[in-house]
């Protein structure tokens, strides 16, 4: 989640906030969670649904299932674009005289704002579409739908939302899974036209929500009897780089999850493809903080490339059909473009400035497109059946950044409910903002995925502290880092990943039916002594920032291995 420097004026107002819109633990819903507050042992317990195994979920051995897709657009209709920007930053400034089309002449800019970076980025044209896509998957009574989004974000409030709006589909479990595009339209606030104001349109999210609603809809109409393969490689299509061509760590110790993996759906009548679920990790904001056109960055390019083919130089590798569905991977500590030096598929390096644009995307997605292509190549030979088994979490987050507080109460985080937070008393340690998140597990067959609502470290997952997943073209840690991580402190085995037994494809979804910033793990949380969550902390610290606050993972940890504990 990228955006520095808005925060700072928002402090004061945190403490002036009335506090109208939060909820207490009383009345914020009715739902199982809260009954169980009323037994006076925890505040806000979490809540967990297990299928198979809880009442209306049986235990059964389904010898066949069914995938669907939907497809919608999404994207915001631009009404009054940036006309001049003198200095070419991106960002609208009147004080270096950068000039609006004033539409509606009301005198105020009402731009749609693009999610990432610097604010205020106005949007002033469509490179490639925004979409949704879901994709439906049936075995047996159980029914599962994944729902993808080319945005930013989406908080626990709004998948709510989206899954009672399609309760009627009889669907068991709904997922919404966001890209974390920093191309896209606003779907947080923190991206507006100054510091105090929501850059998330309302009018937009009520849109966005009825397509996710619709393209769900869509996919569970189409479900038809599927067949399933396997695949996972290591993208990059270059002899010595290899993942370092395409993603890097900006954050040390830099540790990648380096894999992307494939499950190719396949229609059971005829063999041809209905789906291809991919998985990669990579903040997708390889067009650079500059542009002012909205794209799906290189998710579009990876898409399109897997279902249509790549050419390109002595590249020529047919696409799969279908239709392909994305999901963002573990991807905190700023893992992206940062420090990559990439070569195309023709063999010519991208100069940096290429890189970071919509070129430079494009061909990023056209890389990993041929990578997904491999994977789905050398792929498993087609299965029948797909055992479907989940647990999901809900659960008590306390809020402890004092940015975050400001951006809560004077609602530029939206209207995001909060609870255990008594206004009228001071904002202090005891009285913090609580919000309430989701994490899962689920069994796909023979993957098995983790989900969070944020942007997890690869580590947490994967380990890698013995430079196993660090690319050679990089150090671990780097020689001069002021302030490095103390890797005699980190945690040692086993890690998340470890404790996914018999998973052949183990997986963790970022940014999934939630946004919540960072997470770091705990050994290397470090924030400014004087102006915490403001500044950065001494050394390479600005995740922090942008996180819930020290307690954040080990209470999502806490909460994951218990969850996993209660597997069927």
């Amino acid at each position: 989640m990228h955006g520095r420097g808005w925060w700072v004026a928002m402090l004061p107002l945190a403490m002036a906030a009335c506090g109208d819109g939060t909820t207490s633990a009383a009345d914020d819903g009715g739902t199982d969670a809260d009954a169980d507050e009323a037994d006076g042992d925890v505040p806000f317990p979490t809540t967990f649904w297990r299928c198979p195994g809880d009442p209306g979920c049986p235990a059964e051995t389904p010898s066949s299932f069914e995938v669907g897709v939907g497809v919608r657009l999404a994207n915001p209709t631009i009404t009054e674009p940036m006309t001049v920007d003198v200095d070419g930053d991106g960002e609208y400034d009147p004080r270096d005289g950068d000039q609006y089309q004033d539409t509606n002449g009301n005198g105020r800019f009402d731009g749609v704002w693009i999610a990432g970076f610097g604010n205020p980025r106005p949007a002033n044209d469509i490179h490639d579409d925004i979409e949704v896509r879901t994709l439906a998957i049936r075995s047996g009574e159980k029914l599962l739908a994944i729902v993808t989004a080319d945005i930013v974000g989406l908080f626990y409030d709004d998948v709510e939302a989206l899954r009672r709006s399609v309760a009627d589909l009889g669907i068991d479990y709904l997922l919404v899974a966001a890209s974390h595009n920093h191309e896209g339209p606003d779907t947080i606030g923190i991206w507006g036209l100054d510091e105090v104001t929501c850059g998330a349109d309302p009018a937009y999210m009520e849109f966005l929500l009825a397509q996710m609603e619709q393209a769900t809809r869509d996919a569970v109409a189409d479900l038809r009897p599927a067949r399933v393969r396997y695949g996972r490689t290591i993208p990059g299509e270059h002899p010595t780089k290899g993942i370092a061509n395409v993603v890097s760590d900006a954050r040390d110790p830099v540790i990648l999850d380096p894999y992307l993996t494939v499950l190719g759906f396949q229609d059971a009548a005829d063999g041809s493809t209905i789906a291809t679920l991919v998985h990669f990790t990579s903040h997708a904001e390889y067009s650079s903080d500059e542009i002012n056109s909205l794209t799906a960055d290189y998710v579009h390019a990876l898409r399109v490339g897997i279902e249509e083919g790549v050419t390109e130089g002595p590249v020529d590798v047919p696409g799969v059909g279908g239709t392909a569905v994305f999901v963002q991977g573990p991807l905190g500590s700023q893992i992206g473009p940062g420090r990559v030096q990439c070569t195309g598929l023709d063999g010519v390096d991208l100069p940096h400035d290429v890189l970071r644009s919509i070129e430079g995307a494009q061909e990023v997605g056209r890389i990993l497109a041929v990578g997904a292509l491999r994977a789905l190549s050398e792929a498993t030979a087609p299965e029948d059946t797909l055992d479907l088994a989940w647990v999901r979490a809900r659960f008590d987050l306390v809020v402890e950044n004092y940015a975050y507080h400001a951006m809560l109460l004077n609602k530029t985080f939206r209207d995001r409910e909060i609870h255990g937070y008594d206004p009228t008393l001071p904002l202090e340690s005891g009285n913090f903002p609580h919000l309430w998140s989701e994490v899962s597990w689920i069994k796909l067959g023979r993957a098995q995925v983790l989900t969070f609502g944020g942007e997890p470290c690869p580590e947490l997952f994967l380990g890698g502290y013995d430079g196993r997943y660090t690319p050679d073209v990089w150090p671990i840690v780097a020689p001069d880092q002021p302030h490095p991580p103390d890797l005699t402190r980190a945690p040692g085995p086993p890690y998340l990943f470890d404790r996914l037994e018999g998973a052949d494809y183990p997986m963790a979804w970022g940014l999934t039916n939630d946004m919540l910033g960072y997470m770091i793990p705990a050994y290397d949380y470090f924030v400014d002594e004087l102006q915490p969550y403001v500044e950065d902390a001494f050394g390479d610290h600005y995740e922090e920032t942008n996180s819930i606050g020290p307690n954040g993972w080990p209470t999502i940890e806490r909460t994951v291995l218990e969850m996993l504990e209660r597997r069927p």
